[in-house]
């Protein structure tokens, strides 16, 4: 019984050490890297905005450039305009046909960008 007793105190004073000495690396501020300091540093850049939009508010230009072969069938479910940091714009869409669906990116023009 005192053999297990014994074991007891040694096992409870070698976890207050080592509760110690985390209590005390917590609070050292070496050049060590912090959870709250990366957080801290960060900036966020926003490197272009979606707006969405209804596919009847898109510009005529750009309804029309389904109208080509490659895109028979195709009907727009989404929109988004999208403006780019260094201010360029394009239309995204979402189209769908049948159970196909693709997105695709078109200038104000109508011209398709990919």
């Amino acid at each position: 019984m005192k053999k297990r007793q014994m074991f007891f105190e040694m096992g409870l004073l070698l976890i207050s050490i080592l509760y110690g000495f985390g209590v005390i690396g917590s609070m050292y501020r070496g050049g060590g890297i912090s959870k709250a300091n990366i957080v801290k540093k960060a900036t966020v850049v926003e490197l272009e905005k979606r707006v969405q939009l209804r596919p009847e508010d898109l510009p005529e230009k750009v309804r029309n450039a389904l109208n080509s072969k490659s895109y028979a069938g195709w009907t727009i479910s989404d929109a988004y305009l999208v403006i780019a940091d260094d201010g360029g714009e394009y239309y995204e869409l979402v189209v769908r046909k049948a159970d196909e669906q693709s997105r695709m990116k078109v200038n104000k023009n109508g011209q398709v960008l990919n």
